[in-house]
């Protein structure tokens, strides 16, 4: 009571005291609204970015909300480079305009607004990912009016005549027929219908599109094509078909015995120490569609990726600002078809490799990052194996057959750092080191080839990570190899087939799903991230996750791909 009286006299007395009393006052309720509006305040978030493809000197619009209305600390991020202010024109709360500096990379755009981020959204430099902007289109089927000629061999240059194929290929894509589980070469009646509902489209891949205008397709003949028809599909509408042959002088491919498997697996990050704001960004491999594994269903994706199926891969992303934050889980689900390849080689049919196409036979028979062809003792070998063979398939066994016969297979899969060429020395090699030397042996002799991987599925739908080969044949297509499982892999064996051991040069049995062909070499979203890769897993490429250079360390764990039903 004593202290409330003097109090209350020094308050009515100086007029100090009632000075700083008011400014106590005012700092408390400040400090107030500073906290609440702190712990309120919005993320801020991209709704479109615009354009999505530019060079350096465009100028770029990000509209969205809760950027603020001032700048002052905030940024915008392009490809984990922060712009410098003189490239800002204007910054409003809904939207910023910017110039593009003159090092602007392709990568992932982010706005930070003190210590919150948004999602990212994808741009793409106009000099190194020529992406089309999108057009308007005016919806006009398609017209074949002519081929070059009716009847191919597979890997033929086809040329189509027409109307309204569009000024550039885009999503528009030529199919021909295929004849999965033999339903067109059996049926009793051959209808139009079912020559278009069993297709296989040109392949990117295999670089079948050579030329394309509005008015006149240049395209290979696929991988897989049955005689049939062809047509034209601009994803919008489709070309009436025209009949169409393909020529089986070198041998004639099935596939059968279709599988629908539901594969899951998940990727883990904990332990997060970060110096500030920092981002990891993982690169999910999804399975590749091919003429054995004609499509694919996401059946469940968790949380939401910030990209779907870009180079390969489903794009996650987390935002990290504090230590030892939860651990984040990353499941991904698929439903993917699988067939049984049968291939009916005809040696003597197979075409020069100078007849082919130049431009997907120049891309496999060279050295890569990890198929070593041009190894002095790779190319020895190649040659002493195949002495004066000209026939590639012919080749192709002798290696195969030689491979078997002379090197050790280990079960076990050996470190990432040992050399594959370490077969070469007697030691006893995996799976993945006896797909390796067998494309660099058949690189060598002059046939493409590449790796495969994927996961190799046993009868009690266990899984391992695995490797095999593709080699491809002028006036054929891709031939299936699986060197290791001739040599007898270890695993719970499908006892639905009779399988011999030269069973896997040329058929390849419905239990491998493929999740790469070749070695797919990424580039990071930024050039400072730290990126981490795994040599040997069930996808061959360079960057399965990527960190900011803020973060300090983290743990990752990725499962191999588990098979949760088989239909």
């Amino acid at each position: 009571m004593e202290y409330s009286s003097k109090f209350s006299y020094f308050f009515r007395k100086y007029s100090l005291v009632r000075v700083l009393c008011a400014l106590a006052v005012i700092g408390i309720i400040l400090t107030v609204i500073f906290i609440t509006g702190a712990k309120t305040k919005a993320v801020p978030e991209i709704e479109s970015l615009n354009p999505p493809v530019g060079s350096p000197g465009d100028v770029v619009v990000i509209k969205g909300k809760n950027f603020g209305d001032v700048r002052d600390m905030s940024y915008v991020e392009f490809a984990g480079s922060k712009l410098t202010a003189s490239s800002y024109i204007s910054w409003q709360d809904d939207s910023i305009k910017l110039v593009l500096p003159s090092n602007v990379q392709d990568g992932l755009v982010v706005v930070g607004v003190k210590n919150q981020r948004s999602k990212p959204v994808l741009f793409a430099n106009e000099v190194d990912i020529p992406v089309p902007v999108t057009e308007t289109f005016t919806i006009t089927k398609p017209v074949i009016s002519s081929l070059s000629a009716t009847k191919l061999a597979v890997g033929s240059l086809l040329t189509i005549y027409g109307n309204n194929f569009g000024a550039s290929r885009g999503q528009s894509k030529v199919c021909f027929t295929s004849d999965y589980e033999k339903a067109v070469s059996t049926a009793s009646y051959v209808s139009t219908l079912l020559l278009m509902s069993n297709t296989v489209e040109a392949s990117d891949f295999d670089e079948d599109y050579e030329y394309w205008n509005n008015n006149e397709i240049r395209v290979r003949v696929p991988d897989g094509a049955y005689s049939g028809v062809v047509f034209v599909d601009t994803g919008r509408e489709k070309s009436d078909p025209l009949d169409f042959t393909v020529l089986p002088a070198a041998g004639t491919k099935s596939y059968n015995g279709k599988k629908i498997y539901l594969v899951q697996y998940t990727a883990d990050i904990s332990d997060v120490m970060t110096n500030d704001v920092s981002t990891i960004t993982l690169r999910c491999p999804v399975p590749y569609v091919i003429p054995s594994q004609p499509s694919l269903e996401l059946t469940e994706v968790t949380p939401a990726p910030i990209l779907q199926n870009y180079q390969g891969c489903l794009i996650h992303q987390i935002t990290k600002n504090r230590n030892n934050s939860p651990k984040s889980v990353f499941r991904q689900s698929f439903a993917v078809p699988v067939y049984e390849i049968n291939c009916d080689i005809k040696e003597a049919g197979i075409t020069a490799y100078k007849n082919m196409n130049q431009a997907l036979y120049e891309r496999f028979t060279a050295p890569d990052s990890i198929v070593k062809s041009d190894d002095e003792k790779i190319k020895e070998l190649a040659l002493e194996i195949t002495g004066k063979e000209t026939n590639a398939c012919k080749k192709a066994k002798l290696i195969y057959s030689y491979m078997i016969e002379h090197f050790k297979l280990d079960n076990k899969i050996r470190k990432n750092e040992a050399d594959p060429l370490d077969l070469l020395k007697g030691k006893t090699c995996d799976a993945y080191d006896f797909a390796v030397v067998f494309a660099a042996l058949a690189r060598a002799a002059g046939i493409p080839a590449v790796v495969d991987s994927g996961i190799l599925i046993g009868q009690d739908l266990t899984t391992q990570a695995h490797w095999w080969n593709e080699i491809y044949f002028a006036g054929f297509g891709w031939f299936p190899v699986d060197v290791a499982l001739g040599a007898d892999l270890d695993y719970k064996k499908w006892t639905e087939n009779s399988i011999t051991q030269d069973y896997y040069f040329g058929n390849l049995d419905s239990h491998h799903i493929t999740f790469s062909r070749g070695y797919n070499d990424l580039k990071p979203f930024a050039q400072d991230n730290k990126t981490v890769k795994y040599p040997k897993s069930f996808a061959l490429q360079s960057i399965w996750e990527e960190a900011s250079s803020n973060t300090a360390k983290y743990s990752s764990y990725w499962s191999v791909p588990a098979i949760k039903g088989v239909y």
